[in-house]
């Protein structure tokens, strides 16, 4: 549990995927920005200059026409889930003109301003291509599907993590006690080397028979020196998972708690249909599914002919005063309006047939990564269950021939101090021993390995060691 706590609270594959749900979090957000309300102003002036056009040329010692003109807008709009838009505007303008009157060879300046007030009501949309809102929301649809996607692919990465975390945990366990295996064949070689002096001090043996012993003990020895480096290997491979940086002075980890087997109870088809329905690589591969739905759906509108209508009606009121101005346009007395039709047809629509049969095979190829992995799955759970089983009936045996061994050794060594054996027959028994301890344990760690296997297979193995998700 202690290590499986680093993990989590260090690992970098969660930290990254951490990251990746934030990031689909924001891109879905974004998505949702599309119908926001925009408020809209501007505020402007301008001066148009012309010619007098009441003089008889030539003129150009005349004044010029001018007109000035100041106008302030101000308006609300937001994108429709249908596809088209609505947009609500006021504006008001003032209009200062100044014109030339020439008569023979004199001239004068004629000057009058006006205010002009609007209030328009602005509405287009599609009525063909891009109509409808499976169309408009494809994109927010699709960064939900993205965001759930993201979501199960942290609480797949998690599963992952743990079994890898859990498994490694169990490969240090090996090591450990396969090294405290080694040490007590290196024990016992140095007994048998303490009874083989004794009896060469009695004259019962002679000085050459303690040479095999020698020889069996550098041997063991060797085999310790070997168990030291694996045993420093898997506590890497911990620290790795824990998401600490490889260091000369690191303490070298051991396993605290010891591999267990029980008695398992496996059933194939409820394990293949538990994983079938909780795996999240291949409920986030199910949802791939939709995205490819959603983009078929976008691409066959493109398939429609463009046809758009935009329109817009409002009153308006010109006056002298600004307010008389506003006061004409609220009554509705003058209404302008305008209406009209958009329509446009690609010939060959050959970009639109090509993002369509792109689009149908990206389908198909969805179909085929969800159905290939959901095969996968019944061949990793099958598997991992006839592992369990085996490594379960490997164990039993495994104590038998551990009891086994060690009668063989006691009789060994009895026969030896009857001077009915040899020292290589003792060594021998000891190295049956020792390899039938080491199988015994190799069985208990496999038949642990396959359980977290199947147990992340299945997404059990988030609620065997009670991790919890925040947004799951």
């Amino acid at each position: 549990m202690q290590a499986i706590e680093r993990a989590v609270a260090g690992n970098p594959d969660l930290r990254r995927e951490r990251v990746a749900v934030a990031k689909a979090a924001a891109r879905e957000l974004e998505a949702q920005g599309r119908f926001d309300v925009l408020l809209d102003a501007s505020l402007g002036g301008k001066r148009a200059v012309a010619p007098p056009s009441s003089c008889t040329p030539p003129c150009l010692d005349f004044p010029l026409d001018r007109t000035t003109t100041t106008s302030a807008a101000l308006g609300l709009g937001r994108s429709l889930e249908s596809g088209g838009t609505l947009h609500l505007g006021a504006w008001a303008s003032q209009v200062a003109p100044s014109f030339s009157s020439a008569v023979g060879n004199d001239s004068s300046l004629l000057s009058g301003t006006y205010y002009g007030s609007t209030l328009s009501l602005t509405f287009s949309h599609p009525l063909l291509r891009g109509f409808g809102t499976e169309v408009t929301l494809a994109n927010l649809r699709k960064s939900r599907i993205q965001h759930d996607v993201a979501q199960l692919g942290r609480q797949m990465r998690a599963c992952n993590v743990i079994r890898d975390v859990v498994v490694a945990y169990w490969e240090l366990a090996y090591a450990t006690q396969d090294l405290a295996i080694k040490r007590s064949a290196l024990d016992l070689a140095q007994e048998q080397l303490r009874i083989t002096q004794a009896l060469i001090g009695a004259g019962r043996l002679a000085d050459s028979d303690a040479a095999s012993v020698e020889r069996a003990i550098a041997q063991r020895q060797e085999d310790l020196a070997t168990g030291e480096q694996i045993l420093f290997f898997r506590s890497l491979d911990v620290q790795r998972l824990f998401g600490v940086p490889a260091d000369a002075n690191l303490a070298l980890l051991s396993a605290a708690d010891a591999p267990s087997a029980g008695t398992p109870s496996v059933d194939d088809p409820a394990e293949i249909s538990r994983a079938l329905e909780a795996n999240p690589q291949l409920r986030a591969l199910r949802l791939g599914l939709r995205l490819s739905q959603l983009d078929l759906s976008t691409a066959r509108s493109t398939l429609r002919p463009r046809l758009d209508f935009a329109g817009s009606v409002g009153p308006a009121g010109f006056k002298p005063a600004l307010g008389d101005s506003v006061m004409q346009a609220a009554g509705f007395g003058a209404l302008a309006w305008s209406a009209g039709l958009t329509f446009e047809l690609p010939v060959e629509n050959r970009a639109a047939r090509g993002q369509m049969q792109a689009a149908e095979e990206e389908l198909n190829l969805a179909r085929i990564n969800a159905e290939d992995f959901a095969a996968q799955l019944r061949d990793l759970v099958l598997r991992a269950a006839r592992s369990i089983r085996t490594a379960s009936t490997r164990v039993v045996l495994g104590r038998r021939e551990v009891e086994f061994a060690q009668q063989n050794l006691d009789a060994e060594r009895a026969r030896f101090q009857a001077g009915r054996a040899t020292n290589n027959d003792v060594l021998l028994r000891q190295q049956e021993l020792k390899d039938a301890e080491t199988r015994l344990l190799r069985s208990t760690v496999d038949q642990s390995e396959s359980e977290i296997a199947l147990a992340a297979a299945t997404a059990e193995v988030l609620d065997r060691y009670g991790v919890v998700l925040k947004g799951l």
